[in-house]
């Protein structure tokens, strides 16, 4: 069974320097920018976006929150900076009965500064809390360094398990990892 969806309000994520804000169509504008880079794609073959309208678009299917089938919450936050409130990439949770995926995208302008790791400690925060999840996974190429280290930083940890080709991490709270 689903957790109740959150309204806005309860969705709002704040960290030292992030904002995470619920993602809304409006949001094509600022992240347009951000998505349209082919290094994106390096690892996920996604080429960029064809233009403000395709991202517009892609995010009203996801404001709607929930899949077509009904059958999973689409959770979707714009990562903003606070102290300017730019868009530096977004983070996604996709909640079904029994299972927790995220994601993250951060612009290749805003990589190598935390972000991913700052917005995905705050994610799994609020998955347990709010949504009371239990196992939280991410599916990563095996050649995407970058995303592996933001997954060891967030609690990630590898399995022998693959998804279309990418290796599945499942999060492993703190307290099992001895700190």
């Amino acid at each position: 069974m689903l957790p109740d969806l959150p309204g806005n309000d309860q969705m709002r994520i704040s960290t030292q320097r992030l904002e995470l804000v619920p993602l809304t169509a409006a949001d094509a504008d600022d992240l347009f920018p951000v998505l349209n880079d082919p290094a994106l794609g390096l690892f996920t073959g996604e080429t960029p976006p064809a233009d403000v309208e395709v991202v517009r678009a892609g995010f009203a299917r996801w404001e709607a929150r929930r899949s077509p089938a009904g059958d999973e919450l689409w959770l979707n936050w714009t990562l903003r900076r606070r102290d300017d409130a730019q868009a530096v990439g977004y983070v996604q949770a996709t909640v079904g009965d029994g299972h927790t995926a995220i994601a993250w995208t951060v612009g290749t302008t805003f990589q190598r500064q935390g972000f991913a790791t700052e917005a995905g400690h705050a994610l799994i925060a609020w998955l347990r809390d709010t949504l009371r999840v239990a196992l939280t996974i991410a599916s990563i190429h095996p050649d995407n360094v970058a995303s592996q280290t933001a997954a060891q930083r967030i609690g990630l940890r590898p399995t022998d398990r693959r998804h279309e080709g990418e290796v599945v991490w499942e999060y492993v709270p703190t307290a099992t990892l001895g700190r």
